[in-house]
């Protein structure tokens, strides 16, 4: 619907100083309309609503308790100049497990760029069960790697073998594996791989107001965040 107040700043901070209104998120989510609809086909959803200026909170249900799902028809009632961002869930069955590159914050975004790099290159190299592998920037301060298995297996055993293969690498030596990040060590996340693990929808805004796209290889240690802007 569209913004009744399209004016009010909803998110501040600093890719956006003097702020993203509701008309700025409401113009964004209805120029992406078709490829996020396409995304997040037969998926439940996930909400993240700002009530004032940073100030988040989840919705994951309608109101009449089942869980939310996007169509062309209901759309443009559900999308908001406050609907910041949109969250998928897996399912039990999926063709695709998601590998979160968890860095600590203070060690900076090179450091993301880095474990993203190597982790893809094992993927793509080292990992005969996947068939391909997108990077994708989550909005925030890091990465996702998204391995297409080819087939659809149940989300655990893709957990499974994700777990399998990463801990058996070199790539433990350095990085935890379904662990915890620690300063100066950057955990490989896996916990987004089983029934309702949500993580941010590909097109989808983060809650700081960045967008959540695919990175080219090629491209990956010369991205900048302030690229994904609105």
């Amino acid at each position: 619907m569209y913004p009744q107040n399209p004016k009010t700043i909803i998110i501040k901070n600093k890719f956006y100083k003097t702020g993203l209104t509701e008309l700025d998120i409401w113009n964004y989510y209805q120029k992406v309309k078709r490829d996020l609809l396409k995304t997040t086909f037969n998926r439940d959803l996930m909400f993240v609503i700002m009530t004032d200026v940073n100030k988040p909170v989840i919705r994951r249900k309608m109101k009449s308790g089942r869980g939310i799902r996007l169509d062309p028809k209901n759309y443009d009632t559900l999308i908001t100049g406050r609907s910041v961002s949109i969250h998928s869930t897996m399912s039990n069955i999926e063709e695709v497990g998601i590998i979160d590159i968890d860095i600590d914050d203070r060690d900076g975004f090179r450091w993301a760029q880095k474990a993203t790099s190597e982790v893809y290159n094992f993927v793509m190299n080292d990992m005969p069960v996947i068939s391909t592998a997108q990077i994708r920037f989550t909005g925030k301060a890091s990465f996702h790697i998204v391995c297409n298995f080819g087939r659809k297996s149940k989300i655990d055993a893709i957990r499974f073998l994700l777990q399998k293969f990463l801990r058996d690498s070199d790539l433990s030596r350095r990085y935890s594996v379904a662990g915890r990040r620690a300063l100066g060590v950057p955990n490989l996340d896996l916990s987004i791989n089983k029934q309702r693990g949500n993580f941010i929808t590909l097109h989808s805004l983060s809650v700081i107001g960045l967008r959540c796209m695919e990175v080219s290889y090629n491209n990956l240690m010369r991205f900048d965040p302030t690229k994904a802007r609105i």
